[in-house]
């Protein structure tokens, strides 16, 4: 019984890719050097598309503490099948640490919604992760542009993903590591 338990543990969870929803190490860095350059800015760091809170960490360890960093997400979708309730719970664990130590605000609602209601100072950084159509990406591209952001990036600059491509590439020639890209402004 303990075996055929343990062989059904193992074949549900090979269906779960622990990389999926995060950038790669080529990535992190060139998001890490996007954050330090950017810290001279004075306002937040907004991330758009928080999924489970991976690539948030990242951005948190790499960003001085007291710098807030503000991840917005809907919990509406996820690549591993969870109701919006445990993928929600399951980023507020994940992050339960950033959250508590390193200024980390998780806030629960559609992109939409935040940025109606952002009423704080330019953002010092946008990071875009979220709906990855051409009419959500361009949206996202346009809400960090009117907040008076100057730095503006996001991930999964691909042919996967050509709403992503196109709209980016309308603003002007990103600067590219991976998938990871970069306006400036």
């Amino acid at each position: 019984m303990l075996d055929s338990m343990a062989a059904g543990i193992c074949t549900n969870s090979s269906k779960i890719k622990v990389d999926m929803g995060t950038i790669s190490d080529e990535e992190r860095s060139f998001l890490t050097e996007l954050i330090r350059e950017s810290a001279a800015e004075p306002g937040p760091i907004v991330e758009i598309g928080t999924l489970f809170g991976f690539t948030t960490t990242e951005m948190a360890l790499a960003k001085a503490p007291a710098r807030s960093l503000i991840a917005v997400d809907l919990f509406a979708w996820n690549p591993w099948g969870l109701t919006p309730t445990e993928h929600r719970r399951l980023t507020e664990r994940i992050l339960r640490t950033p959250v508590e130590l390193l200024n980390v605000k998780l806030v629960a609602s559609s992109k939409d919604a935040f940025y109606k209601s952002y009423d704080g100072p330019p953002p010092s950084l946008v990071f875009l992760d979220a709906i990855h159509t051409y009419d959500e990406t361009k949206k996202d591209i346009e809400w960090a542009l009117s907040a008076g952001c100057r730095f503006i990036a996001g991930h999964d600059y691909s042919s996967e993903f050509p709403g992503v491509f196109q709209a980016v590439n309308e603003y002007g020639t990103p600067e590219l590591r991976g998938t990871v890209w970069l306006l400036r402004r």
